[in-house]
């Protein structure tokens, strides 16, 4: 099969076009600046019409959009590459005939919060599950995302190896990480079925925990004793997030703080039945090379 993966230098696409051509696919790369023979040329900020994809997917067989971001800027509004840019690429594959197409979301998009990053999420799933039956789409919804090399998979790491863990709010926030490995195995998956249906799943790994218990996890994962935990005030936390909502490089704003208050997590059975096997468990995460390593 070949296969579009747009934002494929991201870290979500980055291990989904290494994993899909270890499954024999053929992987064009959507990227901003082309590095590679097969690699071509896309931008979610200028690409926003229907007419602009149409050339891009002659002899392509399925999309997958990996584009992502999670703070709203001039640069990266999300209006444009959350929403009418994905909107815009699905209707060209439906005009070319693609049949197959992956979308990877977020968890919390159905909950009804009101934040800019979940609003332009909705509109994309509701463009895909109006399409014809013909048509068959994945709408992958995870949790928050663990991998070694992911941004926040090494900020948590960095976290726990510190003797005194400073938690927002006493770090109760519910989350269920899951595993950038298991998300590969899922698209790749259903993709290689020629009998899968459209869905919406939930990705999210074994088993809940809170920020503090996954920190706690890491940090024994990495041959650490046990920390010292101090909370930090909500209204503390609040002060700082509007702090964050002046600096577009800060993880943490009003919405992200929202989002993480608001809870991350969800039934890991459809997510197990679309792997075929249970998801990991955040317990397990840490490789063992990398803990010893680092001990």
């Amino acid at each position: 099969m070949k296969i579009l993966v747009c934002g494929a230098t991201g870290f979500v696409g980055r291990h989904l076009t290494a994993a899909l051509r270890a499954a024999g696919h053929t992987v064009i790369r959507g990227v901003r600046k082309p590095s590679q023979p097969d690699d071509i040329t896309i931008d979610y900020c200028k690409d926003t019409t229907k007419e602009a994809w149409l050339p891009r997917l002659a002899g392509i067989d399925a999309v997958v959009n990996a584009v992502g971001v999670l703070r709203d800027s001039a640069k990266q509004p999300m209006a444009l590459l959350l929403e009418q840019t994905p909107i815009a690429l699905f209707s060209a594959c439906q005009e070319t005939g693609i049949k197959r197409i992956v979308q990877i979301s977020a968890l919390g998009v159905d909950q009804g919060i009101e934040t800019s990053y979940f609003q332009t999420r909705r509109a994309p799933e509701a463009y895909l599950n109006n399409l014809p039956d013909s048509m068959r789409f994945l709408i992958i919804r995870p949790s928050i995302i663990y991998g070694d090399d992911g941004a926040s998979a090494k900020m948590f790491r960095f976290q726990a190896a510190l003797p005194v863990h400073t938690l927002p709010a006493g770090g109760r926030q519910q989350l269920q990480p899951v595993h950038i490995d298991d998300i590969c195995a899922a698209v790749t998956r259903w993709l290689a079925d020629d009998k899968a249906h459209s869905q919406t799943v939930t990705a999210v790994g074994l088993e809940a925990t809170d920020m503090r218990g996954m920190l706690d996890s890491y940090r024994q994962q990495l041959h650490h004793s046990k920390a010292i935990h101090i909370s930090i005030p909500s209204f503390l936390v609040e002060l700082s997030a509007r702090v964050g909502d002046a600096i577009p490089a800060s993880p943490l704003c009003s919405d992200t703080l929202t989002m993480l208050n608001a809870g991350n997590t969800a039934n890991a059975t459809e997510f197990t039945e679309l792997l075929g096997r249970p998801p990991r468990s955040y317990r397990d995460f840490i490789d063992r090379n990398m803990a010893d390593a680092s001990h």
